[in-house]
């Protein structure tokens, strides 16, 4: 049998490397006639491979060819398979060789069963288990995505034997769904025959109506999956996002990854940025049946459930925040800042979790404007211009200017004007940041480029803005301008002009509302910056920042100024009556205090930042107001951004002062 076991082996080492035509020509005449061509041959193991998702690691012979008879004989083809749903498996053919006595040759009579013993009378399934997708959970246990057991039923196409039974099947199918068969039969047509198809959700009492129906009809299966639910459709809707069938133009990507392609996926929020946890592992079953129902299974792997999260979110404080937007476009976002967890992430318009409209779509609902809109920063930003000029001996804190109400820095006819037209006077660096002078910005911007043309750039990066946070959701990087980046993109220099406008955050400088509430962490801790987070488990990342004491100290004054500074505060009428006082461990009003005891009570001062950021000529301009709180001890950062809106101090610090009071729980507040 020499012969003989080298055809085997020469066909065996043939599979091995896919070289199909090479298999082929060792076939026998009326295997290739039957055939018709090498193509055909290597769709055959390509079918195995899709039906079981696995991909042909390696095929050889085991033991040695055996003579049946004179002129016939066997072997054993074992193929190797790898699936990264079942994992690895292995089958074992039949490889029968017949004497070819006109050309004096063994060649190998091919069917089926040389991939699988009995695959030419039956077929493969790959049966799927669907993982238990992770719930997610708010920071109190409010549940806000988890799971819901429904029945499906479907069909099974390849159990269909002939045009009666699928008259039949249609006909249960349409007395248990309500639907036409025709709708029914458009349902499965041209997907794939061993896979189940859902044709739809059915009551209990349906299934059990029709139980002894469908249980004597092979191709209709009832099968109970679970389904994502959300419990509070309106709460937190872009941190959470929804599920949804894989897109069809991104089909391809998820199978890369392993999907099969008919699953359930995140699409938006949590559900999506945290896909690879919360899914968990397909799982399944990879059976042989043979025509009478039967069969062998030659892999098996039980599906892994995905991880339930807890979101660091507060209902509360959520709520609160969507309602004081009150669907007006923009942001609110309440950060704790000793370790950014984000308690609250509103942005607006906002949607319904589950009842998407294309009316939401088209009116911009679905971009998360807190992590994802990309606006001027306006002067929020002094805060990081400030920093470098202190930090670079540019300025000391004390250092005056003056402000006539205009700035002639690069001559008169390039005058640019402070937002008080009649002008500070004589002012410090200092007060310079509480009143948000843009003559003493301007005059910053312009020596900080004297350094350095790219030193406010390093600066504004130095801060976080320019790159995501890393926070677990999409995110936009914003843009930080420099003169690479201008000689790249728009084939021009970098001029003065460019870091003036940049250094009272203005220009092409964008940033996220999310950016602006870590930069404002960054000084309420004491120079640190961390990584903002919605998930309790994600590791606390915190950056300590070179920045000295005295740079802190004084961007910490002149911010607390901002809501208490009676001649420069730009917020001062926004928090006019925000008096409270610490009592027994809770912040009372103070005018309830004790005179006496009142001296000596510790007070709730908020520490902040108000920005008006042009953004069109014919829009009005964007409101900004960031701020932490306690400004001695603080515990959180509030950032809202609001478009289109007007003055900062007027717009959005208002709906900041509201949040604090959530916050900390200020009765005396409306």
């Amino acid at each position: 049998m020499v012969a003989a076991a080298q055809v085997a082996r020469a066909f065996a080492a043939a599979i091995d490397t896919r070289d199909f035509a090479r298999a082929y020509a060792l076939l026998t005449p009326e295997s290739q006639a039957q055939l018709g061509n090498p193509e055909t041959l290597r769709r055959a193991y390509q079918e195995v491979q899709q039906v079981t998702q696995a991909q042909l690691v390696d095929a050889q012979l085991v033991g040695s060819v055996v003579a049946r008879e004179a002129d016939i004989a066997e072997a054993q083809l074992v193929t190797h398979w790898e699936s990264q749903i079942v994992g690895a498996f292995v089958m074992t053919g039949t490889l029968r060789l017949h004497f070819m006595p006109l050309e004096s040759t063994w060649r190998v009579a091919w069917t089926r069963d040389a991939i699988e013993q009995g695959l030419s009378e039956g077929y493969l399934a790959l049966e799927l288990e669907q993982p238990e997708r992770g719930a997610l959970f708010a920071a109190d246990g409010t549940p806000l995505a988890v799971n819901r057991s429904v029945e499906i039923v479907g069909v099974q196409p390849s159990r269909i034997r002939n045009a009666d039974e699928e008259q039949a099947v249609l006909s249960l199918l349409a007395r248990m769904t309500g639907l036409d068969t025709e709708t029914i039969r458009r349902r499965y047509v041209g997907q794939p025959a061993d896979w189940f198809i859902p044709i739809a959700e059915v009551p209990a009492e349906v299934v059990d109506a029709f139980a002894e129906a469908w249980q004597r009809t092979p191709a209709v299966q009832v099968r109970a999956r679970s389904e994502r639910a959300y419990p509070n459709p309106t709460l937190a809707p872009h941190v959470v996002g929804f599920v949804g069938p894989i897109p069809a133009e991104r089909l391809q990507a998820y199978r890369a990854r392993g999907y099969v392609g008919n699953e359930v996926v995140g699409l938006a929020g949590i559900e999506a940025a945290l896909e690879t946890v919360l899914r968990g592992s397909l799982g399944g079953s990879l059976k042989r049946y043979n025509n009478r129902g039967g069969g062998r299974v030659l892999a098996r792997r039980e599906a892994q459930a995905g991880v339930d999260l807890t979101l660091t979110i507060s209902p509360t404080l959520q709520r609160r925040a969507q309602q004081l937007l009150n669907n007006r476009p923009g942001a609110v976002i309440v950060m704790r800042v000793e370790d950014g967890a984000v308690l609250a992430m509103a942005s607006a318009p906002t949607f319904i979790i589950g009842d998407l409209r294309p009316a939401d779509v088209q009116r911009g609902a679905l971009l998360n404007r807190a992590a994802q809109g990309q606006y001027p920063p306006g002067s929020t930003f002094k805060i990081v211009t400030l920093a470098a000029a202190l930090e670079e001996g540019v300025a000391q804190p004390n250092a005056v200017f003056f402000d006539p109400g205009y700035w002639d820095g690069f001559g008169s006819q390039f005058r640019l004007f402070c937002w008080l037209r009649r002008g500070h006077g004589r002012i410090t660096v200092r007060d310079g940041l509480t009143a948000s002078c843009n003559v003493v910005f301007y005059e910053l911007g312009k020596q900080l480029n004297n350094r350095a043309d790219d030193l406010l750039s390093r600066y504004a990066r130095l801060f976080g803005f320019g790159q995501p946070t890393g926070i677990e959701l999409e995110e936009s990087p914003g843009l930080v301008p420099d003169p690479a980046w201008k000689q790249r993109v728009r084939g021009e220099p970098w001029l003065g002009g460019d870091a003036v406008n940049m250094a009272i955050g203005q220009g092409a400088l964008l940033v996220s509302p999310l950016q602006v509430a870590r930069m404002t962490a960054v000084i309420a801790s004491g120079g640190v910056l961390v990584q903002p987070r919605l998930v309790n488990t994600t590791p606390v990342q915190r950056i300590p920042l070179a920045l000295r004491a005295e740079t802190l100290r004084t961007l910490q004054e002149a911010l607390l100024g901002v809501t208490t500074n009676a001649r420069y505060g730009t917020a001062l009428a926004a928090f006019r009556g925000f008096d409270y006082c610490e009592q027994a461990g809770q912040w009372v009003q103070c005018n309830v205090v004790p005179a006496r005891e009142r001296a000596l009570a510790r007070r709730l001062r908020v520490a902040g930042k108000t920005g008006t950021a042009q953004a069109g000529r014919d829009q009005k301009p964007f409101a900004w107001f960031t701020a932490y709180a306690p400004a001695d001890q603080p515990e959180i950062v509030v950032t809202v951004a609001l478009e289109d809106a007007g003055e900062g101090s007027a717009e959005a610090a208002p709906l900041a002062r509201a949040m604090f009071a959530a916050y900390f729980g200020l009765a005396g507040e409306r």
